[in-house]
C-alpha cells in the first residue's frame, strides 16, 4: 500500500464543509475526524488526529475555520475586576471593613 501525501488545504476545506453542515449545532474535533476517516479523506490514526487538530487550530486562528466545541475540557478564568471599587461592590456586606 502506498502512502499518499495529505493535501491539507483540501482537508481543511472538507472539514469546514462537514462542520458547516451541522450548523447551527457545533461539532467536536473528534466528530470531524471520524467523518474524514469514514470517507477515507484521512487515515484514522492518533498522529493524523493530532495533525488535523493543529491544522484546524491554525485555520481557526486565521479566521478561516468555524469554532469547534470541546465537551471534555473546561476553561478556567480567574475572577477579575476593573479596580478596587468594582471588587468591593461585589463583596458581601459581612466582608467589608467599613461596616457602620
Amino acid at each position: 500500500m502506498t502512502r499518499e501525501r495529505v493535501r491539507w488545504p483540501s482537508v481543511v476545506d472538507r472539514a469546514r464543509e462537514i462542520v458547516n453542515g451541522y450548523a447551527p449545532m457545533k461539532v467536536t474535533l473528534r466528530q470531524a475526524m471520524y467523518r474524514l476517516a469514514s470517507e477515507a479523506t484521512l487515515p484514522h490514526t492518533a498522529p493524523m488526529y493530532r495533525r488535523l487538530s493543529a491544522q484546524l487550530a491554525k485555520a481557526r486562528r486565521e479566521r478561516r475555520f468555524p469554532d469547534l466545541i470541546d465537551t471534555v475540557r473546561e476553561v478556567h478564568v480567574p475572577p477579575a475586576w476593573t479596580g478596587a471599587d468594582a471588587f468591593l461592590a461585589e463583596m458581601p456586606d459581612w466582608f467589608r471593613l467599613d461596616r457602620t
